[in-house]
């Protein structure tokens, strides 16, 4: 009978309140974006064209690092769903299934950057020095992946418990590792590219050591063999549903990321480094926004497969007007305050004033942009994935040929690039509140509450 394997009677969630569940998300996720930022100042002290380089091909790896964790988020919203619907039978299939998922996803891409690590840059526009760089760091960043496939699925469970602060010890870990490696590997072995990357991979391998031990030992989850795949058939369908719209919007992003990059190469080194230190200066902020949606994800599952509508709205509305105050506090500071952020990068004068125009920019793209981490989030939770991503999707591919039209017109600059993602974000985010609005999603739920007696 399908459950008889089920380590766990009843799972349950730590708390319902949203701050408690976010905060250990916040401090986990900026501590992921301080050791970014402490990467790229060595890559800055490697030199302005290395960060720069780097800078322009963080969309090829956020193809990786952003759809597979996203899509782990499947595992989240599925399980805890099961787990609001009393449904406990469930709750450990969706856990393999979310780990077959995203380790299958981790080492097809870890295989695709190996094979392609070459000519990635050359592809972009990079000239033969530049290709050079783009090829160790590339090449290196493939055992990164070998780990995060297993990392991510194994934080969807300890996430879909409301174990977050666990999420945060682990992210402290993975700092203190990173920044004590990163000075051994760069100044002590000289290993330049290579020793941040490498700095990468011993914290990741270390993060997922100590969460497979957490979620088997600490909450004590027994996976399973015998008739795995028979309950793991059982949850495809949501696995299915939510994980697929999670995984194509932050990979049309990424792509036309990288086409864009290709434009911003062609505009210089100067440019490419305001790009990259700008774009940085904005992560903690876009941090706060995915650590809100990410708490209020794990409530809003749970209240659905309970059938608590109006609960759900409630903590969705409470998430929405917090990070976008944060996000206009955050980046109006970041804009006023421009030549200390973007001084921790370089001193370089044209790449400042550059980027503090971009930074400006950002007063009003980031407010927009936190509505629709939220709003992407919570719609794709709640079971209304197919919407988000189709408005994401038009928005993300159709700007493109505006960029075209506008530079083939008046030749676009880097700052007027941001305005044109300014606009997208704006646009996008009156559209998916209005979604919301429209409740819909309250029909869409797929756990259904357990009947007595059933199983």
């Amino acid at each position: 009978m399908e459950g008889t394997h089920a380590a766990m009677n009843a799972p349950r969630l730590r708390t319902e309140n949203i701050f408690q569940l976010s905060w250990p998300i916040f401090v986990q996720n900026a501590t992921h974006s301080v050791v970014v930022i402490v990467d790229f100042l060595f890559f800055s002290y490697l030199g302005d064209e290395v960060a720069g380089t780097i800078g322009q091909l963080l969309p090829v790896i956020w193809l990786g690092v952003f759809v597979i964790p996203v899509f782990a988020g499947t595992g989240v919203s599925v399980a805890s769903q099961y787990m609001g619907a009393g449904r406990h039978e469930k709750v450990v299939p969706a856990y393999m299934m979310n780990l077959l998922f995203t380790v299958g996803m981790a080492w097809s891409y870890a295989l695709g950057l190996a094979v392609f690590a070459d000519d990635i840059g050359r592809w972009l526009g990079m000239d033969a020095s530049l290709n050079a760089i783009a090829t160790a760091y590339l090449g290196t960043m493939t055992g990164y992946f070998v780990f995060l496939g297993i990392l991510v699925a194994y934080n969807a469970v300890l996430s879909s418990r409301g174990m977050t602060h666990w999420l945060m010890y682990s992210a402290f870990m993975v700092g203190g590792i990173n920044l004590v490696l990163d000075a051994l590997f760069v100044f002590g072995f000289g290993w330049g590219v290579r020793g941040v990357v490498a700095a990468s991979i011993v914290g990741c391998a270390a993060a997922t050591a100590l969460a497979i031990w957490l979620v088997h030992g600490k909450l004590a989850v027994r996976f399973y063999l015998r008739g795995a795949w028979r309950d793991m058939r059982g949850v495809l369908q949501p696995m299915l549903r939510i994980g697929i719209p999670n995984a194509i919007e932050p990979a049309s992003y990424s792509l036309q990321q990288t086409f864009l990059s290709a434009m911003i190469v062609s505009m210089g080194v100067v440019s490419m480094a305001a790009n990259s230190y700008a774009g940085r200066a904005q992560m903690f902020q876009i941090t706060f926004a995915v650590a809100l949606a990410l708490g209020g994800q794990i409530l809003m599952a749970h209240w659905m497969g309970a059938g608590r509508h109006d609960d759900v709205d409630r903590v969705f509305r409470k998430a929405l007007r917090v990070a976008m105050l944060v996000a206009l506090g955050y980046a109006g500071l970041a804009w006023v305050f421009s030549d200390v952020v973007l001084g921790f990068f370089t001193q370089d004068p044209e790449v400042l004033a550059l980027g503090r125009q971009l930074l400006l920019v950002a007063v009003f793209l980031e407010p927009a942009r936190a509505v629709n981490i939220i709003g992407g989030f919570s719609l794709r939770t709640v079971g209304d994935s197919r919407f988000p991503m189709i408005v994401a999707v038009i928005f993300i591919w159709g700007i493109l040929p505006v960029i075209h039209f506008v530079d083939a017109m008046w030749g676009l600059t880097l700052v007027g690039m941001w305005v044109c993602f300014a606009a997208d974000e704006i646009l996008r985010a009156g559209i998916n509140l209005w979604r919301w609005r429209t409740r819909k999603w309250t029909k869409m739920g797929f756990a259904g509450r357990a009947v007595p007696g059933d199983g």
